[in-house]
């Protein structure tokens, strides 16, 4: 095997890897006796299966093997002679892996490399804060969300349904005469207008709807209706109620009681919610501090970046671009000028979150902010608690997508992130 290795691209190590025909055939034989003192084929003993057998039957796969192999063997020795940083393992496909016609084995790939850059100042940075102290508007409006949120619904009767109510209904779209949709058991309340109908107008209709009541309309077909000749035209909603149901609001004995121990009566209950209305403003706080300072560095550092990374996850944002719009049904041509309008935005996004990549890597290195077992233990609980979901699925779903490693890198940038807040001048506001 014979190996080249251009490091003049700083940023860029060029391989080339050329195996002579002899030493890879000589390599793909050994694969084979190996698989023949293992395989069990129909009348021939282990490692007595004629050669010709065997390569008819696993020759292709041997030969990849084979391919893969001194791939990563040079890919190996690369890196150890040359002391060569790689940020990532090189991309290679099927047809980057072809033989020579006369057996040979050549390969040329780039290993693109961590770039050398210098941190700028990240500790004392001056920031001012934008907290706000809690009002008590906001007390009262958070209380009024909980209380909306534990009302009870109950039968409106002969007076019908108010503002905040609801009815459970068929939904039918008329085109003149013709029926171009319909929906049964659809939920409306008079804040949330069917699309296609005037909000006023529907407000005004829908309360003071009782059972049985049939409510018509106007309204302009909407795009989402099978029926594309209907689509846009003047048509009428009917809407014929099941049920009307008004909510009823717990008394505040009965809200006050939802909380336990910890609330005793109606102020005490303000003095909880605004405790977490203020946890919750110092949370958001925190966040952006912590983004305007990682911000700040990035903004100061000059970072050369490997052309192929940026190539790659260039790539990966247009694919997922496609991928949605294919759910979607768009077209090929659709499909094409959607890459070519979005690559632009699509590098600079790909430039962007690398460059955050190399220099929270470098600071957390910096400061020995390392990823421990425990953390990733911790993260994985973590999603599993706000996804209400089971902590071993979690951790598998991880482990099958191979996603481990995009965990330790989030991980780490909330320490980067939280190292760089608790280390700033923080200043209060004039």
């Amino acid at each position: 095997m014979k190996l080249e290795v251009d490091t003049s691209t700083p940023t860029v190590a060029k391989v080339t890897l050329s195996v002579p025909s002899d030493e890879f055939q000589r390599e793909v034989r050994q694969g084979l006796g190996r698989v023949s003192r293992n395989v069990r084929m129909k009348g021939f003993r282990p490692g007595k299966v004629p050669a010709k057998l065997l390569e008819k039957q696993f020759g292709d796969d041997v030969r990849n093997e084979v391919k893969e192999r001194f791939v990563q063997q040079a890919y190996g020795q690369a890196v150890e002679e040359h002391s060569l940083r790689p940020i990532a393992h090189p991309r290679l496909g099927p047809e980057d892996l072809a033989l020579e016609e006369d057996g040979s084995f050549g390969v040329e790939f780039e290993v693109p490399l961590k770039p050398d850059f210098e941190l700028p100042d990240y500790k004392g940075l001056e920031i001012t804060s934008e907290l706000e102290p809690v009002m008590d508007e906001q007390v009262e409006a958070a209380i009024e969300e909980i209380r909306k949120g534990q009302s009870t619904p109950t039968a409106a009767g002969d007076d019908g349904i108010d503002a905040e109510g609801f009815v459970v209904a068929k939904v039918r779209f008329m085109q003149g005469e013709t029926e171009v949709m319909e929906r049964e058991g659809i939920r409306l309340g008079p804040k949330a207008p069917v699309q296609g109908v005037d909000a006023e107008e529907f407000e005004k209709a829908l309360v003071g709807a009782k059972d049985g009541d049939t409510i018509e309309l106007a309204m302009t077909i909407p795009e989402f209706v099978d029926d594309e000749d209907a689509r846009g035209k003047d048509g009428t909603c009917v809407i014929e109620v099941t049920n009307a149901m008004n909510l009823v609001p717990p008394t505040d004995q009965e809200l006050v009681s939802l909380f336990g121990d910890e609330v005793s009566d109606l102020e005490s209950l303000k003095t909880f919610v605004r405790a977490r209305l203020e946890e919750q403003s110092q949370q958001r706080e925190e966040q952006r501090q912590e983004s305007a300072l990682l911000d700040r560095v990035l903004q100061s550092v000059d970072v050369d970046l490997p052309a192929p990374m940026v190539e790659q996850q260039t790539e990966a944002r247009l694919g997922q671009l496609t991928q949605q719009m294919e759910q979607q049904g768009a077209s090929e041509e659709d499909l094409e000028k959607a890459r070519n309008d979005g690559r632009a935005d699509a590098e600079e996004d790909a430039r962007k979150g690398l460059k955050a990549l190399l220099v929270v890597e470098q600071l957390g290195e910096a400061e020995g902010l390392l990823v421990s077992g425990d953390d990733v233990e911790a993260e994985l609980r973590s999603i599993a608690e706000r996804n209400q979901a089971d902590l071993d699925e979690v951790r598998e779903y991880y482990g099958q997508n191979n996603l481990g490693q995009q965990l330790a890198i989030e991980i780490l940038e909330k320490k980067v992130r939280r190292f760089l807040r608790e280390n700033a001048d923080v200043k209060d506001p004039a």
